[in-house]
């Protein structure tokens, strides 16, 4: 009898499992597919309104591409899965850095620096600004609510938008951003009205989906950490950052392959920026108190690791100069990613 109920207790886990893992895939199918239509959809609005690569990278494209993140960390908070949210947002800033990396070597080659515009390191830096915020904030746990509200949420929110209207003005510094002359004005009159509507249509059904299908992932991954007894900050590390960072994956890759690096770039690191901006409206739904005094030292060491890797990267971006694949002396492509490998598997370690 024993050995029966133990065999009951067993297959109903698998089941479990199984339905959890099956839920996550179906949540990553639709997900990774309506991320990709918003990112291309919105690249084409923005193309198509004349405005800088960017501008538009760093805040149209990156905040379409991150919406994953946003309505991940507002489902996973209400699931009170607090550890789901934060991993998911300094695991995509990691992973972003790597993705970035990587291209470099790929596609980009070792003057792409020499290239791309001087004006990704204010982006850059706004972006490390504001994940050091965060980082900062899980140290020190606030426990207290202003009027039902956190005030690490609302600092995070009036950062990002600060940043985002001081990047605006930057952009405009280095005419990035049309002002409105004659002959922008006649090339967007020209531009079809027929496509920019189409992929108006798409961006809004894309960003629906995601609002129905995002949930989904929260839920499915909370399961399986449950089940598995992997910490949920390592399950939203890797398996949920993966999955909700692939839209500016594919948004980076398309735009270094038609010779818009700077799109691509400007993407990753406004993503950057923006998943952090998601993260203080995450910490707004929480019930619990602050989402930062829920964290532990997992989230702290995935933090850390996003705020080094996000250094080295504008310390590139600062240069300027032809780089070296590898090096030990200086930031390189190859060390970064050595160092997110490194950063998720202390992560993983530390979840067991």
């Amino acid at each position: 009898m024993r050995k029966l109920l133990l065999l009951e207790e067993t297959t109903q886990m698998e089941v479990t499992l199984f339905v959890a893992l099956g839920l996550f895939f179906l949540a990553a199918i639709l997900v990774v597919s309506s991320g990709v239509f918003l990112a291309k959809s919105g690249d084409v609005i923005a193309d198509e309104s004349g405005l800088g690569q960017v501008w538009v990278g760093s805040l149209l494209v990156a905040g379409a591409t991150s919406l994953p993140e946003l309505v991940t960390n507002i489902s996973a908070v209400r699931l009170d899965a607090p550890s789901l949210a934060a991993g998911n947002i300094f695991g995509a800033n990691m992973l972003n850095m790597a993705t970035f990396s990587t291209l470099v070597i790929v596609l980009g080659g070792t003057a792409i620096f020499t290239k791309l515009m001087p004006l990704h390191k204010w982006v850059a830096g706004v972006a490390l600004i504001m994940t050091i915020i965060a980082v900062a904030a899980t140290f020190i746990g606030p426990t207290e609510k202003l009027f039902g509200l956190a005030p690490v949420g609302i600092i995070i929110i009036g950062a990002y938008v600060v940043s985002s209207r001081f990047l605006y003005g930057k952009s405009l510094e280095v005419n990035e951003v049309p002002s409105g002359s004659s002959d922008e004005d006649e090339s967007v009159e020209n531009n079809s009205s027929g496509s920019l509507k189409k992929n108006w249509i798409i961006f809004a059904i894309s960003a629906t989906i995601i609002f129905v299908s995002a949930p989904l992932l929260a839920f499915s991954s909370d399961r399986i950490a449950d089940i598995t007894g992997i910490s949920q900050g390592f399950v939203g590390v890797l398996a949920v950052a993966i999955v909700t960072t692939l839209p500016e994956l594919t948004s980076a890759v398309t735009s270094f392959r038609i010779g818009s690096p700077d799109l691509g770039v400007g993407a990753l690191f406004g993503s950057n920026a923006f998943n952090i901006a998601a993260l203080g409206v995450a910490d707004l739904f929480y019930t619990q108190g602050s989402l930062f005094a829920s964290l532990d030292s997992s989230h702290l060491v995935a933090g850390a690791f996003a705020i080094l890797l996000m250094s080295l990267a504008l310390t590139q971006l600062v240069q300027r100069r032809p780089m070296q694949l590898f090096s030990l002396r200086t930031p390189s492509p190859i060390a970064l990613i050595l160092i997110y490998v490194i950063g998720l598997f202390l992560v993983f370690q530390m979840g067991l």
